[in-house]
């Protein structure tokens, strides 16, 4: 167990007694992932009303609501991957559900940006960037697309084997 497993199993208390009962284990385990969902859907819905309702200060939290939850996630599937287990070859991700995840965090993004940035449209430097911006970012997403397929029919062909 490398240190990155030890320090969340740590955080999550993962050695305590109370999993030795593989019911209670699995019960709890429901409840959080319960859990873990709603916290997650109070926070994407709150990151996208935040900048429209509250101005610049509710952009900057709803920012940091975003952030935090990213890295959460980020760490989530990055356990379960040191666990070898992939989310993205056990579950559906490609169902409606992921669309209106993408789309609730692209409106609190670019809300928050938006209202962060006052003068977003004021010249040409500012559509150069933005056009400059969205080239570069769809490159990167794009790239990103490819890598996680190449990973995932490496790993469906290792898990086959």
């Amino acid at each position: 167990m490398n240190a990155f497993v030890k320090a969340l199993r740590f955080v999550g208390d993962l050695d305590d007694e109370f999993y030795d009962d593989e019911r209670q284990r699995d019960v709890w385990n429901e409840a959080s992932a319960i859990g873990f969902q709603l916290f997650q859907w109070a926070s994407r819905v709150s990151a996208a009303v935040l900048p429209w309702v509250a101005g610049t200060t509710g952009a900057w939290v709803g920012l940091g609501i975003l952030v935090t939850l990213t890295v959460i996630n980020v760490l989530t599937i990055g356990y379960s991957a040191a666990r070898k287990v992939n989310l993205y070859t056990a579950s559906k991700i490609n169902r409606v559900r992921g669309l209106v995840v993408a789309v609730v965090l692209i409106i609190g993004y670019v809300g928050a940006l938006i209202r962060l940035q006052p003068n977003t449209f004021s010249d040409a430097s500012s559509w150069a960037g933005g056009v400059v911006g969205a080239v570069v970012g769809g490159g990167v997403v794009g790239l990103g697309v490819w890598w996680m397929r190449r990973r995932n029919a490496r790993f469906e062909a290792e898990a086959d084997q």
